[in-house]
């Protein structure tokens, strides 16, 4: 294929690029350096292994032209996403709630997540992976028509463009001829020859090849099929490959979209700078009872923000499990993650005097968890450094049920000091209020006290130097 063409098919949108030049005979971006090795799925994670695992991780690596085996901060982890969307427990789920979460916060990194041997339904902690993760993001989910001889050619087009695709089938009674040995450009032996039946799957359409023949039940015989890979291991068809020939979406008189999907699904991905974050470590039990709303204010002694946003991870979901899950009971319970305030900026210097969040504490599912808080701040980095605003005397605050508001400042309050010995009257009785010992602009020194409720508070003060 040349360089001119990937450029016009990538530029082009897929109704336009159906009357460009005539599409090549094969393509197959798996043997490009963007994607990934192939995936032995955990449980009945084949959405997020599909969506994430595979076609975003090369979507990210084919942006920033990386390669997807020189290492684990080159690819995303599919059990990330998969734990924010499984209730804590081995539930399947759809490609789209990945993507959701990709587009709105981010994915985790195998190098920040970690690639456990056996699956714990875990949520990793640690501020840093969350600030990484939200730089990955998706940028646009399309589905396209899969039905028609048109939509073939539509959907090449887009492999051909350099993209890949997902797509859902059944999975249980799958029929292949795995010595398949007729004409192919790519060299694939496994061609699959009949739909299954029953069971539920995710899988990816990385490639094309019209060359491949294949003869239906009736014995007419099609060329031209799809090259899938699957998220079962390298053992499975054809190094974890098979054929899918066209026919099987385009001749649908005996099966229903329960038994292959008439559509797919693409994504196309971007690189994004978080500019702020809140980061939040606590204690607490039971994931389904906790979500979180933020927000920020521009007066700095504003009493609420000028909007309020919901996490979009991390909202009353996880199941009945400390933050960490299910198999970390010991250390579970302490959870430090970041959430980004970036996408509500309305430009890049905008600025702020205080920011919001509420914890609010639900008694969702069988149990009731408990815990409390131990840190809370805003990082900015919109600086030559980051700067940090720390929500002050927070720490082993008991989270209640309802709402838990935290008010971070964005200002630094200096330091200040009283005395622990209160003043004693001529009496000999010790003197109300705590007494502080300031310098002034001036450069002198002055001992002050607030006197009065919080609503009509006096300040008296004695220069003293």
């Amino acid at each position: 294929m040349s360089k001119v063409l990937r450029i016009l098919l990538t530029a082009l949108s897929p109704a336009i690029v159906l009357t460009a030049a005539a599409l090549p005979t094969s393509v197959d971006n798996t043997r490009l350096k963007y994607f990934p090795p192939v995936i032995s799925q955990q449980g009945g994670s084949c959405a997020q292994a599909s969506g994430i695992g595979y076609m975003f991780t090369y979507e990210i690596n084919r942006l920033l032209d990386r390669d997807a085996s020189a290492s684990a901060a080159n690819r995303f982890a599919y059990l990330f996403t998969w734990n924010m969307v499984n209730d804590g427990d081995d539930n399947g789920g759809f490609v789209d709630q990945g993507l959701l979460i990709a587009r709105n916060f981010g994915v985790m990194t195998e190098a920040d997540y970690g690639t456990p041997s056996v699956y714990d339904f875990r949520w990793a902690s640690g501020y840093e992976k969350y600030h990484n993760a939200a730089r990955y993001r998706v940028k646009t989910i399309s589905t396209y028509s899969n039905q028609t001889d048109a939509d073939i050619e539509n959907i090449k087009s887009l492999l051909a463009a350099g993209h890949v695709l997902t797509y859902s089938s059944q999975s249980v009674g799958w029929t292949f001829n795995e010595d398949y040995s007729g004409p192919s450009e790519t060299g694939y032996h496994a061609l699959l020859t009949r739909l299954a039946t029953s069971g539920s799957h995710a899988l990816t359409i990385a490639g094309y090849d019209d060359l491949v023949e294949s003869t239906d039940t009736a014995g007419v015989k099609h060329k031209g099929a799809f090259i899938v890979i699957n998220t079962w291991g390298s053992w499975f068809g054809d190094k974890g490959r098979f054929y899918l020939p066209y026919y099987f979406f385009t001749h649908r008189t005996s099966y229903l979209e329960t038994l292959l999907s008439t559509t797919v699904t693409g994504c196309t991905v971007y690189y994004h700078e978080p500019k702020i974050m809140f980061r939040i470590h606590l204690h607490y039990t039971s994931r389904d009872d906790l979500g979180f709303t933020y927000g920020a204010a521009a007066a700095p002694f504003a009493r609420s923000a000028s909007n309020n946003y919901n996490s979009v991870i991390l909202d009353h979901q996880g199941g009945d499990h400390a933050m960490g899950g299910v198999y970390n009971a010991s250390t579970a319970a302490d959870f430090e993650f970041g959430i980004d305030y970036t996408d509500h900026m309305r430009s890049d210097n905008e600025a702020f005097g205080r920011f919001f969040l509420n914890i609010q504490r639900a008694q969702r599912g069988r149990k009731f968890g408990e815990g409390h808080v131990d840190y809370i701040s805003v990082i900015d980095y919109r600086g030559a450094q980051p700067v940090e605003y720390i929500c002050r005397n927070i720490a082993g605050r008991e989270l209640k049920l309802g709402r838990n508001d935290f008010t971070i400042p964005a200002f630094h309050a200096g330091h200040f000091s009283a005395s622990p010995v209160s003043p004693l009257s001529n009496d000999g009785t010790a003197k109300a209020g705590k007494y502080y010992i300031v310098r002034t602009a001036s450069g002198h020194y002055a001992k002050v006290r607030f006197d009065g409720s919080a609503d009509a508070l006096q300040m008296k003060y004695k220069m003293i130097r």
